[in-house]
Order: structure tokens, then sequence, then C-alpha cells
């Protein structure tokens, strides 16, 4: 595509994304909350995530026994070359941030993005179907540590506007008990997230289930969930997707169609199959 092309292409959608948001009584400029975008699409059973985030390889699907990387200005995998992501700081991943930080955007609908809200540790690691225990509550403190300390630059030529630099969580404040652990938090989100979820950019997830899934299912149903008629997905991409460490094809291969079962039993779409050319199909 030209510059001119794509320079037209994106003022269009600027002006067709600025219109969504006036539509819901947003000025993009002023504060709003995150539940006048979802008012009309999500309900309180399910959880969004910003499609260029879904489709990316920021929530990695890596085996749990390796260590986590930190990252300095890595440009991570997008299925769109329209959308590049720049991240920095310590790796985030599906099986536990990714779920953390929905739940938290869940939290903060009902506030202006950029005002704070609390939230119980407990509650927490409930909300997102964990185990009770002192194990789970450090594992959400950890996460909540791993969302603040990173910044995520995300730029879209087809959305409104450009992000910036975002942390996933902007900050935060935390009472503690006797031994010194955070208990009861309280957290602020950054308002420049609208340029993420304006146009009606995000996905929706019902909760109970995606939660339960495992991690490379969760980032499977991220790709279906985020397009509304999936295109065949190369074997390959979507182990970049997942930014998996799976170094044999034929383990990557078996990890999928595990994968693919998974969502069919969880009934989130009714056929997906990885064929003989390596490329996974929906219907």
């Amino acid at each position: 595509m030209s510059k001119d092309l794509l320079f037209t292409v994106g003022k269009m959608d600027k002006v067709r994304n600025g219109a969504y948001l006036h539509s819901k009584g947003i000025k993009p400029t002023q504060p709003f909350q995150l539940d006048l975008l979802f008012a009309d699409t999500l309900n309180d059973s399910q959880r969004a995530i910003p499609n260029d985030y879904a489709r990316s390889s920021l929530f990695t699907a890596r085996n749990k026994s390796q260590p986590r990387r930190t990252l300095q200005q890595v440009k991570l995998f997008h299925l769109h070359e329209s959308v590049s992501i720049i991240f920095t700081g310590i790796e985030l991943r599906a099986d536990d941030d990714e779920i953390i930080w929905e739940q938290i955007l869940h939290y903060a609908k009902v506030v202006p993005l950029g005002e704070p809200f609390d939230f119980t540790i407990k509650d927490l690691v409930a909300d997102v179907g964990w185990p009770k225990n002192g194990r789970y509550y450090d594992k959400a403190r950890e996460c909540i540590s791993r969302l603040k300390a990173n910044e995520v630059m995300a730029f879209n030529n087809t959305s409104y506007g450009k992000s910036g630099a975002i942390s996933l969580i902007y900050r935060y404040t935390t009472v503690n008990n006797a031994e010194s652990k955070p208990v009861n938090y309280r957290v602020w989100i950054d308002p420049n997230l609208v340029l993420l979820f304006a146009g009606n950019t995000f996905t929706n997830h019902t909760w109970k289930v995606y939660r339960n899934l495992s991690p490379v299912a969760r980032r499977l149903a991220d790709y279906i969930e985020s397009h509304k008629h999936p295109f065949p997905l190369g074997v390959e991409k979507f182990r970049k997707m997942c930014d998996s460490n799976s170094a044999a094809l034929s383990g990557w291969r078996r990890t999928v169609r595990q994968a693919c079962q998974e969502i069919m039993s969880a009934k989130i779409a009714r056929s997906v199959r990885l064929e003989s050319d390596d490329c996974i199909y929906v219907s």
C-alpha cells in the first residue's frame, strides 16, 4: 500500500473511530469509562482485550519451566503488518498475566480511565478462578508487578491515532498485612488505553470458559474471537503469535491439535482443525 493511500485510509478510520466515540458520548480528549464502550457488547460474564494485543505475541505461551525473559525495545510478532508493538519489560504470559490484566480491566469499568479503583487480592484470585491460598495470592501479586513494570508502544495505521507508551497498569498503591504483603490494591489505568478500544476494536471472551483454557488454547481463542470470520491460520504463524519455544514442529503440531480440541469442547467454535497443509481452519 502506498504512503498516500495509507494516509488516506488512516485518516478515514480516524474519523470513523472518532465518530464511534462521540456516539457513546465520549470525547477522546476527556476522561471516559470503559463501560460506555462496552455497554452494547460486553456483559458481566465477559472480559475484553484490545484486538491489537489479542493478535500479537504480547502474552506468550512459552514453557513454564523456561525463565521469563527481560525484553528491551523488542518488536513483537503481530498477525498484521499494519500493526507494530514495541515492548520493554519482563515477558508477559497467557498463563497468568493475560487473565489477571483482563480481570483488572473489568474492575476499571466503573470509573473514568485515569481515576483509581480498588480491589482485594482475595477477590482478584477468586475472580480469575484460582485456588484461594497463599501461593496464588503471591502469583497474582507478581502478575500485578509485571503489568506495572513494562512499556508497550502500539502503532496501528488503521485505528484512532497512536497509543504512545503505555504500561498495562499505570500505577498502584497497596495496603499491606502484618507480613508486609499487599492485600488491598488501588490501581490506575492509563487513559490513553482508549486508543486501543476506539471503533469497537476489542474482543469479548466468555470469562468462565476463557479463563479455564490452557495458555495455547487461550491464544487460539484470542485469534478466533478477534475475527468475525477467521481466515486459515498457518501453524508457524500461530507459533510466533504464542512465541512458543517448542523446537520440534511435530511436537508443536500435537500441542495445536490439543488446543483445537479444547476450543471445540469449550464451544468457542463448532469446528477447529489442523489440516495437512499446516493451517488451522475454523468454522
